[in-house]
């Protein structure tokens, strides 16, 4: 999305949740209305609602570098250097790359994010647009202009990250925030996690939306 001159920077807010009441997708919409409110130009795109398709395949491109085998690496590389992504997935992609801030927002499922955000990340966080392999090694500064953010709701309180057999919070989301987001060069923000969200009362979910609002509007302008 293209921004004005006094715009803080564009923000991309991706949901991941199937139901449209949910915490989840509460604390979305508090995402774009706080970033809308301290002046950036902000985005949601409700996965499920549009019925974005999770899995990697031939379809994703319109034109092929390997007829013969699909390696997806290989044809993600072609397609990002020829733009030749597959309509629905090129506009994910656009709104990707186009984006100085991500906010990922999903429940923890299994200590990770549902199959709809992985499947969004393994399509549109492709080779040549994500990170570029071999020439750009993992872990470099690829994508070092880039904020990422982590927004999610767990049915664990906080206390059980810190002792008993969950782990530590950093060491669930170690896959998410060092071998997805910082893997591609972008900044990794702190995470923010609604916890107990499923068994709260409405004054603890309203704290975690004043709270979430707060952190998001105190955030630097991209610029």
């Amino acid at each position: 999305m293209p921004r004005g001159d006094d715009s803080a920077g564009t923000a991309l807010v991706v949901l991941a949740h199937p139901e449209p009441t949910s915490f989840a997708a509460a604390l979305a919409h508090t995402s774009v209305a706080a970033l809308e409110g301290s002046g950036w130009d902000a985005s949601l795109l409700d996965l499920y609602r549009e019925g974005f398709d999770p899995v990697l395949s031939e379809r994703d491109f319109t034109e092929r570098a390997i007829p013969a085998r699909l390696q997806p690496m290989d044809e993600q590389l072609h397609a990002a250097d020829g733009h030749t992504f597959a309509a629905d997935l090129a506009r994910h992609v656009e709104l990707f790359t186009a984006s100085d801030l991500l906010v990922l927002v999903s429940p923890m499922w299994w200590f990770s994010v549902p199959a709809m955000l992985k499947g969004w990340i393994d399509r549109v966080f492709a080779n040549g647009v994500a990170y570029r392999y071999p020439d750009a090694p993992a872990w470099s500064d690829f994508l070092g202009a880039k904020r990422g953010m982590l927004v999610m709701t767990s049915s664990y309180e906080a206390e059980q990250f810190r002792a008993g057999r969950v782990g530590e919070l950093h060491q669930v989301l170690h896959p998410l925030l060092h071998g997805t987001l910082a893997y591609t060069g972008m900044q990794v923000l702190e995470p923010f996690i609604a916890y107990a969200a499923d068994s709260v009362d409405d004054e603890v979910r309203a704290g975690y939306l004043r709270a979430l609002d707060e952190r998001l509007r105190s955030l630097p302008p991209n610029r």
